[in-house]
């Protein structure tokens, strides 16, 4: 059973069958010439977007690499900072004692625990910076 969208294209192809037929040669060629040119300046256009894109990305990348590169430089500055250093072992030496607290804790609570005897360990680091 044919629907109304393979009908309608159906008589539009028979149309343009007939018009084309219907035609005299000159006509014909005229409409060819004119498919052509069409035909030409989409591919034209097509180049040109394409070619702008890649312009586009490439410098894209570029602008990328160049703000990585910046970034990288600006980390490297940062972390050779002689303030920055010492936050960083204060904030180790801190963190390992944290550790030890939590272990300590645990084996404490392992040891008390009898099913019905809940600890908590609150351990605060305070770091500074002169």
């Amino acid at each position: 059973m044919p629907t109304p969208n393979r009908t309608l294209i159906a008589a539009a192809v028979m149309g343009l069958t007939f018009a084309v037929a219907g035609c005299t040669k000159s006509d014909q060629q005229k409409t060819q010439a004119d498919a052509n040119a069409t035909a030409a300046d989409v591919k034209t256009g097509t180049q040109k977007a394409t070619n702008a894109v890649a312009v586009d990305a490439k410098k894209l990348g570029q602008d990328v690499k160049a703000s990585a590169k910046d970034a990288g430089k600006d980390l490297k500055t940062i972390a050779q900072d002689p303030d920055v250093k010492k936050a960083a072992g204060e904030l180790k030496g801190s963190l390992k004692d944290l550790g030890s607290a939590l272990k300590d804790a645990s084996k404490k609570h392992k040891a008390e625990s009898d099913g019905s005897t809940t600890t908590t360990t609150t351990v605060t680091t305070t770091v500074e910076k002169k």
